[in-house]
């Protein structure tokens, strides 16, 4: 009976054995796996955002800001809803609430996450950190989209929390969803793009004084940004919804979207710049975003023209936003170092047709000078082929397409007379000392301040001339032009101005004509045999695989 009872358990230990390879894989919960699948896209996302995000959402700031938006939010549904009164079951009082929730969202999104992402990038650099990541692999794209993306969640975060309550609006009538579906984007490219300006503002310098500086400042032109926000919105959402069955709303929409896409990649592209090693090339993505925003605007005041009515002012508007762009630009262009780096010498360009139109893409304010002055000159012949053209439809007079093509080219006569005094005057500076990229600009902004400010307190302690235009304002940019566009003849006055403002503009180029060839003869150096070699490894590693690359090959 033992001998019995052990056969038919070997036997039934035999029947029910299972071989290795055949064994029964018990599935994992399903939270286990969309654990592990989030463990493994966080492991693949950006550290830097990963980082941020972390350290935003722990901090007291970020506790304090979300909790007084909560407060905020409900105390407004009691009180709005309160005040309405019995008229809220049949009146259309949505647009109401709607306003006080617009004002309580405005506050975090274009003061604290913009703000914030320019302190976490300020405090980096001020506390000496930024030295850990630079020595990474991370690249400073990397770096800045970490910083964006941290910005985007806090965005989304307080969006999240006002949500139910834009909702609500929606249940009360009187503000339709596209509107509030409108609304909400705005507000978000608007604090995306605040966040971008405040971190290129804060690679702007080192010196923690510049810091402080900056940071006020920054704060200011933040609260100037919530407050004409707030005043569109209340000014605006009053008055009329937004016209979306209206084709012109949508093309001005377009308009403004490619405006701020246009200033938004070059702001990325400048914080990146800012980012990269003294020796890098930080120039030439800066100058070809340049010249795609340029062909946009040619590119919409082009279509304007031809497929609209011509106006006088719109081409008036041409001149003086290409003049302030340019201005703008060639303020930081002529900040830039005068020497190309090793590294910059061995990416130049070598073929006749490449130094012809890619010189000018070279790092230094002597090709960006010339840079600036090229597209002045492309703007003002594109613009005079504008005017000639909206002369010939018979819908604007001869004398205003002749004045409003004259304040075009007094106008960028100023800016290439400037620029070129105050290139040659950094160039001065940098000989004795150290001139960095804000104390360019700032000597630069203080230059056009002194030639409009001295001459303009001239004429007014003048009683004689005190109400007229006179010619000691010639060096006033702005006194000068806005007599050109006052005018309706050309007095002597307009005369004189566009004869000895584009001769010194003229004058002026050719004394810096000496420093754009010097830059022109730059020529490509062939690289070091160590450099060579690690360049080989490098393509090396990164070339694929020998092997067919497709399918189709044999």
């Amino acid at each position: 009976s033992f001998y019995l009872r052990r056969n038919n358990m070997a036997q039934l230990t035999n029947e029910i054995a299972i071989e290795p390879s055949a064994a029964v894989v018990v599935p994992l919960p399903w939270w286990q796996r969309v654990d592990e699948a989030l463990v493994w896209i966080g492991d693949r996302l950006n550290p830097i955002l990963v980082k941020e995000t972390r350290q935003a959402l722990k901090s007291r700031q970020f506790v304090i800001t979300f909790t007084l938006v909560l407060a905020l939010a409900w105390i407004w549904s009691i009180f709005g809803v309160a005040m309405i009164g019995p008229s809220i079951y049949f009146a259309a009082r949505g647009l109401d609430m709607f306003m006080g929730y617009y004002t309580i969202l405005a506050v975090p999104l274009l003061v604290v996450v913009p703000f914030g992402a320019f302190r976490s990038l300020a405090s980096e650099r001020e506390d000496g950190t930024y030295e850990l990541l630079s020595i990474t692999t991370l690249k400073p794209r990397q770096i800045i989209d970490g910083k964006l993306g941290s910005a985007v969640l806090q965005m989304l975060v307080y969006m999240s929390a006002v949500a139910p309550c834009l909702a609500f609006t929606y249940m009360l009538r009187g503000i339709d969803a596209p509107t509030i579906l409108y609304v909400i984007c705005c507000f978000f490219l608007a604090s995306l793009g605040a966040s971008v300006i405040g971190l290129l503002v804060a690679t702007l310098t080192h010196e923690k004084h510049w810091q402080i500086v900056l940071s006020v400042l920054f704060l200011f032109g933040l609260a100037f940004v919530l407050w004409i926000g707030l005043m569109i919105g209340f000014a605006g959402l009053a008055q009329q919804a937004p016209p979306f069955q209206d084709r012109y709303f949508w093309i001005i929409t377009a308009i403004m979207f490619s405006v701020y896409a246009g200033y938004f990649a070059l702001c990325y592209c400048a914080a990146s710049a800012q980012l990269t090693f003294a020796s890098d090339n930080r120039a030439s993505v800066l100058r070809m975003v340049m010249v795609a925003q340029q062909a946009l605007f040619i590119g919409w005041f082009g279509w304007g023209l031809f497929y609209e009515e011509p106006d006088p002012e719109m081409m008036l508007f041409y001149f003086v936003f290409a003049a302030l762009h340019w201005a703008a630009m060639g303020l930081f262009i002529n900040g830039e170092l005068g020497e190309l780096s090793l590294r910059v010498k061995r990416q130049l360009p070598q073929s006749f047709l490449g130094r012809v139109f890619l010189t000018w893409f070279n790092p230094g304010p002597a090709t960006g000078y010339m840079f600036v002055v090229a597209n002045l000159l492309t703007l003002l012949v594109v613009g005079g082929g504008f005017l000639f053209y909206a002369a010939s439809t018979g819908k604007v007079s001869r004398m205003s397409h002749s004045l409003t093509f004259a304040f075009g080219v007094l106008a960028f006569s100023y800016v290439i007379l400037y620029l070129g005094i105050g290139r040659l005057l950094i160039a001065l500076l940098r000989r004795v000392t150290h001139v960095t990229l804000v104390l360019a600009v700032l000597l630069q902004v203080l230059l056009v301040m002194a030639a409009s400010g001295i001459p303009l307190s001239i004429h007014l302690m003048t009683p004689d001339i005190r109400n007229d235009y006179s010619l000691i304002e010639i060096s006033n940019p702005f006194y000068s032009l806005e007599e050109v566009i006052e005018s309706n003849f050309y007095s002597f006055e307009i005369v004189a101005l566009l004869t000895v403002i584009p001769l010194a503009a003229g004058v002026m180029f050719l004394v810096n004509l000496p420093a754009i060839v010097f830059a022109v003869n730059q020529v490509r150096i062939a690289k070091p045999k160590r450099v060579a070699e690690e360049d080989a490894e490098l393509a090396a590693l990164r070339a694929p695989p020998p092997g067919p690359s497709s399918p189709f090959d044999d």
